[in-house]
């Protein structure tokens, strides 16, 4: 039997590499082979005659597979249904140039023939393709395998409410167009005169004058007299919209945006006490209590014992132990020294210190202490903790997708700017946490990283060291997709705002339940 479903395994596979992926076409399946591997939980359908490969041990209601396969299966769906005559809508276009890490909720497509139905995909995503032959769009190019509009085009077709509703998308997208005359081509090749009005107003809004100048000035010689018309609700948050990567300009946009609801939302700091000392001690005081529900959070089967066991050296990772029990065991002691180390840098804080900056020089050390005792039992090797991670990562039951390994280093690089560059605390704290684990730069222990820099933050204004209960983890992770995916950081706040202002010296009580899902450190 083993040898069967490794042969059929292996055949399968084979045949989803062919396309860059795990999809495959029940037509490419051997009969014999599909039902082995159904039976034993290695394809799960998509839709009538599509599969996906995933482990086995894929539960239920997890969405990690099925994002992680997401545009795999738009690409290669709609290329075996309509060859290379479709095109991704302009919004869906956009999305792709600019590498939104959402995964939409419907892909629209424009297609030569054919279509006109959704296609139903799971946990609620669909494919909504028409045909629209007149109108196919002339202006198109591959990204990542999909017929996209090109970038200029797509800004052109976009409607006056996606500019409203999608100002940090547009800003990122504007940022992007490294040829101008690419952009005054479309225009006026195309007769787009209301979005030829839009470009020159989102320029200016921008503060780009002399772009929308130019706009404005080589359309009036070819004979289209174009006023600037600002298409944003608002005021950009950031004037600039000239950046290296959209994943700089996404997380800038994104700091910049949600600032004002934290500080509106949140209470004011009290400073930083004379007492550094009393507040450290503080600190230690509640150390069972966090380890205890941070650890929980992520799944880990801890209790205060063993959580003690491990604080005062009586815990021997020598001994024989289940795996289960010596990845608790393991976790709660890199816990402990990451604590430690913690402790230290938000001394260095009390002390003055700028608090995005002591961030951007502990973090990595932080996330060395955090696996260390891996590293001494044998499970992983010293280089795997330099540096960030070298994978893709998921988030179980998230459509928020963590940035692709090539965008760490930019991410990071202005995620740390924007934290010593803050004035507020409060924003420092929830900021520091929900962009750190927007990010995901690590491939384990983000979640509890991102609690540690949120401590350190609220130290930076005097708030006190704030322990998210693992009673709490469904509504602590409801508001964090709340925040990545729809961008509204308000439920993150109240929710942070709550946890800091219940009783500290509430004990924890009991083992941990066993929690299907994980939280938001590991994928």
């Amino acid at each position: 039997m083993h040898k069967e479903l490794a042969a059929a395994i292996s055949r399968v596979h084979n045949t989803a590499k062919k396309r860059s992926g795990n999809i495959i076409p029940s037509s490419e399946i051997e009969r014999a082979d599909r039902e082995l591997l159904i039976s034993t939980n290695w394809l799960q359908e998509i839709i009538r005659g599509w599969y996906m490969l995933v482990r086995p041990d894929v539960q239920p209601g997890d969405t990690s597979a099925w994002y992680a396969n997401f545009w795999d299966f738009v690409r290669i769906y709609l290329e075996a249904t309509y060859g290379y005559d479709y095109c991704l809508s302009a919004e869906n276009s956009i999305d792709i140039h600019i590498g939104n890490p959402t995964i939409p909720k419907q892909v629209i497509v424009i297609t030569k023939k054919g279509g006109g139905k959704p296609v139903n995909l799971p946990f609620d995503t669909s494919i909504l393709a028409y045909p629209d032959p007149n109108n196919f769009p002339p202006e198109q190019m591959s990204a990542l395998g999909l017929r996209v509009m090109t970038l200029p085009y797509a800004l052109c077709k976009s409607t006056p409410t996606y500019f409203l509703k999608n100002e940090a998308n547009i800003q990122i997208a504007l940022g992007m167009i490294k040829d101008l005359q690419e952009l005054i081509y479309i225009i006026a090749t195309y007769n787009f005169v209301r979005s030829g009005e839009r470009m020159i107003g989102a320029f200016a809004a921008l503060q780009q004058e002399e772009k929308a100048a130019m706009i404005c000035e080589q359309l009036k010689r070819v004979g289209m007299h174009v006023k600037g018309v600002n298409p944003f609700a608002n005021e950009p948050v950031i004037a600039s919209s000239n950046f290296r990567s959209p994943h700089r300009s996404r997380i800038l946009n994104l700091w910049a945006a949600l600032r004002p609801a934290v500080i509106q939302n949140f209470p004011a700091p009290p400073g930083i006490s004379n007492d550094k000392i009393g507040y450290l001690d503080q600190v230690e005081e509640l150390y069972l209590k966090d380890a205890y529900n941070s650890l929980s959070i992520e799944g880990y089967q801890v209790d205060v014992a063993l959580i003690e066991r491990v604080k005062n050296n009586h815990w021997n990772p020598d001994l024989h132990l289940s795996d289960q029990q010596e990845r608790n065991a393991l976790a709660a002691r890199g816990y402990y020294e990451a604590f430690l180390e913690v402790k230290k840098s938000v001394a260095q804080v009390l002390n003055g210190e700028n608090p995005g900056k002591m961030i951007e020089r502990e973090l990595q050390n932080w996330f060395q202490k955090l696996f260390s005792p891996n590293v001494n039992a044998g499970i992983l090797q010293p280089n795997e903790l330099i540096g960030f991670r070298k994978h893709q990562v998921y988030i179980r039951n998230s459509r928020h997708v963590p940035l692709p390994r090539e965008a760490l280093f930019d991410a990071m690089e202005i995620f740390f700017k924007c934290l010593q560059e803050e004035s507020h605390p409060a924003v420092r704290a929830v900021l520091g946490h929900f962009i750190f684990v927007y990010i995901h730069p690590y491939m384990d222990g983000n979640g509890r990283l991102g609690r540690f820099i949120m401590n350190a933050m609220l130290a930076s204004g005097g708030y006190p060291w704030t322990v998210i209960e693992v009673t709490n983890r469904t509504n602590y992770l409801i508001a964090l997709e709340k925040a990545s995916v729809d961008h509204d950081i308000v439920p993150f706040t109240l929710f942070i705002k709550k946890e800091m202002e219940s009783d500290p010296s509430k004990a924890p009580a009991g083992e941990a339940e066993e929690e299907s899902n994980r939280g938001p450190d590991d994928p």
